[in-house]
């Protein structure tokens, strides 16, 4: 099931992203917890899992906030527009896509 948040990221500006207390508390998320973040389909997909090969991964690690900033490389590659955090409970999964894009597609 996809959730939607009331959570916005905008490309370029300061690459910093506050993924959701009760969310990070299912998925078992804690502080210093490494994150792999990879970009598909001009989305961001952030999970504390590694996905399957195919995808350049970065890791970054949350604070004790739980804030994350998105890698200057994966930021670097999406479209400059507002995207909206998305919570995917079946792959316990934060997605992070543009707001234009349709939620069918997630």
């Amino acid at each position: 099931m996809i959730v939607e948040c009331d959570k916005y990221y905008m490309p370029r500006k300061n690459r910093v992203l506050l993924l959701p207390i009760q969310w990070r508390e299912e998925f078992n998320i804690s502080e210093n917890d490494l994150l792999s973040v990879h970009k598909e389909n001009n989305r961001i997909i952030i999970t504390k899992k590694t996905p399957a090969t195919g995808f350049t991964l970065k890791y970054v690690k949350m604070n004790k906030k739980g804030v994350i900033t998105i890698p200057k490389i994966i930021d670097d590659e999406l479209d400059c527009r507002l995207h909206q955090l998305y919570i995917n409970q079946d792959e316990h999964s934060f997605l992070v896509v543009p707001v234009t894009q349709e939620k069918s597609s997630l």
